[in-house]
């Protein structure tokens, strides 16, 4: 396989993988009558994200998702050879854009681990799942 083709693939993934982060951040948008600390991460998660704060977005995900971006960060530098490395924070973008009506649903607690339904202004939905740890809510992008 071409290095270009493989370069293309891992971009893709990485690409695949922040839009549904994306998709969780920009759905906090919405409204909630009541929030918990699950929602109140998620809508700190989606204001941290229109601001472009890689650094502070890296610091609200959960173990799996860091884990997930320092998986793509290795393979992206094993792919593109040279001196660059690239480091977890490099595989988020920034987001721009509104979001419209979007709605958050607490669908309840399991432990130290949150589910949130999510609906945009279209009817799309969505589940979010944050974890409790070490005194915070951190979000955790789908698989």
């Amino acid at each position: 396989m071409r290095a270009d083709t493989r370069r293309s693939g891992v971009a893709a993934a990485i690409t695949a993988l922040f839009a549904m982060a994306l998709a969780a951040a920009v759905a906090g948008r919405g409204c909630n009558e009541t929030e918990d600390g699950p929602t109140a991460a998620l809508r700190v998660f989606v204001t941290t994200a229109a601001a472009g704060d890689r650094d502070a977005l890296l610091e609200m995900l959960g173990p799996k998702s860091r884990a997930k971006l320092e998986n793509a960060a290795n393979k992206a530098t094993k792919l593109v050879g040279g001196e660059r490395r690239y480091e977890a924070r490099d595989m988020i973008q920034p987001v721009s854009g509104g979001a419209g009506d979007i709605s958050i649903v607490s669908m309840g607690r399991d432990g130290d681990t949150a589910t949130m339904s999510v609906t945009d202004a279209i009817g799309n939905k969505s589940l979010v799942t944050a974890v409790y740890i070490d005194g915070s809510w951190l979000i955790e992008l789908a698989d």
